[in-house]
């Protein structure tokens, strides 16, 4: 008979207990979120015209607003993290049947984090929020059947606007933060919560390092839409960044499958894995409910790792992306040690209109096909010409551009081009058209 060494069977539930402190790593997080959270709230003011400004007055201003704002920032990424491998710990240990109640509150507030951090990233409104949303605008339109009415709704209109932006702050910080304390209260009352001293040791610490990496590392703040130069370069944030380099391989049609439709479905499977029939996996697994488990966590795992790598590394390997990128995080440091300088909203707009700055409606129309500042771009394998100097063409005068603006095919420009005379109002179209004109080659 083989015997079996006591001092192994204790290690191995000694490291056992010290897994199970996940739970409190993502308790904790959540504290700093909501606390964090709250007093940004009161700053925060969710326009398109002021949202950038109040940010970097928190920054900037703020007592310990930096910090704050970095907390924040970086706590959302950790709890991501948390909550996921908070996750992986229950597939191991046979959660999903020995604890069917805490499985599923896992697993959905596994979503309903993501969820948050989707939202959150549009409200600083500096030029990675505005593309973000963009990119938020395709996904949510290409879904099948729904993708239209779900994009009007989040939108909150035809285009990008205040109305957009107030849309993901009450998401951010009423609905998620509502349904993920519904879901905490509906497992604190069915079950008893002991906090045993390790739970605290680990919290403690790991909130320890959160708070001297915020501390070190300033949440990134860009700079807002009609400030950023043409050669800007907006990256997303690192739990994003495997989406943002997966869209590059994926033809447009299939982005939202990709980003929205799987990561659903992998979801619903996972809540849904206590009751799934799986014999005929039963030649393969004793347990296949904990296999299916853990090859749909492993394939996130694989598919986050390498296409976030791939991203670093596709950046870091072209030296015009490396450089700019390099630029732009100098920039950001000097402008986050210049002394704040408040803007009135009027004064805002007079500037401008005195200025060559784009208008607002070029930026929400017009700026992700043909760049920021009228240079060109690119979105897969379409290219948009730039119009720098359209002025100087025949028929671009400006009364021309707006007729263009109403009627494409008249000019004889084809899709993706397409009529804006709904659209836009005759004001919107006469300001793009008169910005257009000044532009020079």
């Amino acid at each position: 008979m083989s015997r079996v060494d006591p001092e192994s069977n204790s290690f191995e539930s000694s490291l056992v207990q010290w897994t199970k402190t996940t739970s409190g790593l993502v308790l904790m997080l959540l504290a700093v979120q909501f606390l964090t959270g709250t007093l940004l709230a009161f700053y925060y003011v969710p326009s398109v015209d002021n949202a950038h400004l109040t940010v970097s007055f928190i920054e900037r201003v703020l007592s310990s607003g930096a910090w704050l704002r970095s907390l924040h920032h970086y706590g959302s990424q950790w709890l991501s993290l948390f909550a996921f491998l908070h996750v992986v710990r229950l597939t191991w240990q046979h959660g999903y049947r020995d604890c069917r109640g805490q499985w599923i509150a896992s697993v959905l507030l596994f979503a309903l984090v993501m969820a948050a951090g989707g939202t959150g990233y549009s409200l600083p409104w500096d030029t990675r929020a505005f593309f973000s949303t963009r990119v938020a605008e395709g996904l949510v339109g290409g879904l099948p059947i729904i993708g239209k009415m779900a994009r009007l709704w989040l939108l909150g209109s035809n285009q990008i606007s205040t109305l957009t932006l107030s849309r993901f702050f009450a998401l951010h910080v009423l609905v998620t933060p509502f349904l993920i304390l519904l879901l905490l209260a509906w497992r604190l009352r069915a079950v008893r919560i002991r906090l045993i001293p390790r739970q605290f040791i680990v919290a403690g610490l790991v909130f320890l390092a959160l708070a001297l990496w915020a501390l070190k590392n300033p949440a990134p703040l860009g700079p807002s839409v009609a400030e950023a130069g043409p050669d800007y370069l907006p990256r997303p944030g690192s739990q994003f960044l495997w989406l943002y380099e997966t869209l590059k391989y994926v033809p447009g049609g299939l982005g939202s499958i990709v980003g929205l439709v799987l990561p659903a479905m992998a979801i619903l499977i996972l809540v849904s894995l206590p009751w799934l029939k799986l014999d005929f996996l039963r030649g393969r697994s004793s347990d296949p409910q904990r296999l299916v488990g853990l090859v749909i966590l492993s394939t996130c795992v694989v598919l986050v790792v390498v296409m976030t790598s791939a991203s670093y590394i596709s950046d870091r390997r072209d030296q015009r992306t490396r450089e700019q990128l390099a630029r732009q995080a100098a920039q950001e440091e000097v402008v986050r040690h210049q002394p704040f300088s408040p803007v009135l909203l009027n004064e805002s707009a007079i500037n401008s209109s005195s200025t060559n700055s784009p208008p607002p409606a070029y930026i929400q129309f017009c700026a992700n096909c043909h760049g920021l500042h009228g240079e060109g771009g690119k979105q897969g394998a379409l290219k948009f010409p730039p119009l720098k100097g359209v002025a100087q063409k025949q028929r671009r005068a400006i009364d021309d551009i707006v007729a263009l603006l109403n009627d494409p095919k008249a000019y004889g420009l084809e899709p993706p081009m397409r009529s804006f005379a709904t659209k836009l109002t005759d004001d919107e179209k006469r300001a793009i058209a008169e910005w257009v004109e000044k532009l020079q080659p």
